[in-house]
């Protein structure tokens, strides 16, 4: 945070000037449309993870999946990048249906699919502006999440590398419960792979979710200076996503702002304007993640009140 804000020149009276004079400037019209935008792309989410449920018969409406999604938001506040509301909203899920591992596997799936498009746009990026974006903190980012991305790929889908770690810890550890577990969130994600069309639709929705988000950046920098330039912004965006993703930071504090005003910078539109755009940013995410926690309490399942499937379709 600090070093955002010496990048954004705040520590100076003429930088806390400039940037209160985009503050002033902003316009009210494009503020209203960044939060109908930021919403958008969280519906955008919800259906791609909707359809998935669908695809593995799991009987859940629209409304609880996105409820679940915005709860998810609010756990992002609270945990290292996206992965604690992943890992809340996979247990109210699994808690909710009485089927833990398909939630898990359901959550991965749709997760997976979203980061694995991000790095071939963050790669083609890169590329295509190599004068640009040829800077050690994204090379090495693209790399630890290539193959991050790929080693977790292998363990979830690939039984050797767990039939392996099985074997040697077997008689050493106890930890046959842990491993039944894991045994039967691997069976749940390999049953999407028989499933052409979920995939398929996991895939096109990925592209629709990372569009949204450009469109999001966009019309949020447009609060502030109508210089900004949509194709730089789609340039821009995968680069953002890939940095605000490495889990180093609760909540995303500080590598948020660090890669807006990084990004920005090096795009030739100024620090305070990353700076101006990401506060921005930053409060939507906090709107929604208060209103998911205010979801949370009249969407929590009880254990005692989970149903299966089965069960729901049966009482209906």
């Amino acid at each position: 945070m600090v070093l955002v804000l010496y990048k954004a020149e705040i520590f100076s009276s003429q930088g806390r000037e400039r940037f209160a004079e985009g503050i002033n400037q902003a316009n009210i019209y494009f503020f209203i449309l960044s939060f109908l935008i930021g919403l958008t792309v969280h519906f955008s989410s919800s259906v791609k993870w909707y359809m998935l449920l669908r695809a593995h018969s799991m009987i859940v409406s629209f409304g609880r999946v996105f409820a679940y999604y915005m709860i998810g938001q609010f756990y992002n506040l609270l945990l290292p990048t996206s992965v604690g509301g992943d890992v809340v909203r996979a247990y109210e899920l699994g808690r909710y249906t009485g089927r833990k591992a398909d939630a898990l596997a359901s959550v991965f799936v749709e997760r997976y699919t979203g980061i694995l498009v991000l790095l071939v746009l963050s790669a083609v990026a890169v590329i295509v502006n190599l004068n640009i974006f040829n800077i050690p903190l994204i090379t090495v980012s693209l790399t630890i999440f290539t193959f991050g991305l790929g080693g977790l790929g292998w363990i979830v889908i690939d039984r050797r590398p767990f039939e392996w770690l099985r074997s040697i810890t077997s008689g050493r550890i106890k930890l046959g419960a842990v491993f039944a577990k894991i045994e039967k969130m691997q069976d749940a994600v390999n049953k999407y792979k028989k499933n052409k069309n979920a995939l398929l639709w996991a895939f096109i929705n990925s592209f629709i979710f990372y569009f949204l988000a450009v469109l999001n950046i966009y019309i949020t920098a447009r609060v502030f200076s109508i210089q900004v330039d949509f194709k730089a912004i789609v340039i821009a965006t995968p680069i953002i996503m890939l940095i605000m993703n490495i889990p180093i930071s609760i909540g995303n504090l500080g590598l948020m702002e660090f890669a807006y005003v990084f990004t920005f910078d090096i795009l030739g539109y100024g620090p305070a304007l990353g700076l101006s755009t990401v506060l921005l940013m930053r409060l939507k995410s906090i709107v929604d993640g208060a209103a998911g926690g205010l979801l949370h309490p009249f969407f929590a399942a009880p254990r005692d009140h989970a149903m299966s499937d089965q069960d729901r379709f049966t009482e209906r």
